[in-house]
């Protein structure tokens, strides 16, 4: 290829952006394709490379957008056209992600008025992890999350009957937390709780009690869906009583849209 020829691709390829982010910028997200969606990422990732093979190759791999940013850095670089900087790229967007849910925890001004916000928070964070973890998110006595208050306790091969009740107990008084909820993903992509989940719940519960630590949610978290124990109404005898009714139980139903369960 010649350096003209060179140019006048870089030319195509750069008005191709321009429109796909003119289009963007005056209609929203809904007005590009799912595999132009896909390519503006990479467009930022990628300067001077035609990146429309390499969304469409992504997609048919993933599946969808949820599918390609949950994949681990290696599984992206095996697309053609991903190298390393734009799978870096598309790991990053995923951590904001988690960290944006994260920060809607942190807002020092409003309590949880719903389990919404932790349910999405439980779930980026979660969701995509191979094997089995265990999280906590310690709270103030105003449902506010306390600073360094989300924790990792247990990953691996673990069951909920292996959980260490008392480990929980002490990682919650280190961070003065007046409240807790805790959540662990099923791998295998089901959330409905097992029978050691459940038996787990209760545990956590009666431990709490006698020490005035509120246990606030339990969230089982699969693939494409969670568990809520607080939101599923079942077992509303196992939590603190002065909550006000409703007060953390938000709609039972899962987000709708790709966006809102993001």
């Amino acid at each position: 290829m010649t350096n003209a020829q060179r140019e006048d691709d870089f030319t195509s390829h750069g008005g191709h952006r321009e429109r796909l982010r003119a289009r963007y910028k005056s209609g929203g997200f809904s007005a590009l394709a799912d595999y132009e969606q896909i390519e503006l990422l990479l467009t930022y990732l990628l300067p001077r490379v035609d990146v429309k093979p390499a969304a469409k190759a992504l997609l048919k791999k993933f599946g969808n957008i949820r599918g390609i940013i949950d994949a681990p850095e290696d599984e992206l670089t095996e697309v053609s056209g991903i190298g390393e900087t734009a799978a870096l790229g598309i790991s990053l967007l995923k951590n904001l992600i988690t960290a944006y849910h994260s920060n809607e925890l942190e807002t020092p001004t409003t309590e949880i008025g719903t389990i919404s916000k932790l349910v999405k928070y439980f779930k980026s964070k979660i969701a995509s992890e191979p094997s089995e973890v265990f999280e906590m998110v310690c709270f103030d006595a105003k449902l506010r999350i306390i600073p360094s208050g989300s924790v990792r306790l247990f990953e691996g091969s673990l069951t909920c009957a292996s959980v260490d009740v008392r480990k929980i107990i002490e990682t919650a008084i280190k961070h003065g937390a007046a409240q807790i909820a805790v959540a662990h993903n099923h791998p295998s992509g089901d959330p409905t709780p097992s029978f050691e989940d459940i038996r787990l719940t209760r545990r956590l519960a009666e431990a709490y009690k006698p020490i005035h630590l509120n246990l606030i949610e339990h969230v089982v978290v699969g693939k494409k869906s969670c568990f809520s124990f607080r939101r599923d109404g079942r077992f509303d005898c196992l939590y603190d009583e002065s909550l006000e009714e409703g007060r953390l139980r938000g709609a039972c139903k899962e987000p709708e849209s790709e966006a809102e369960a993001q």
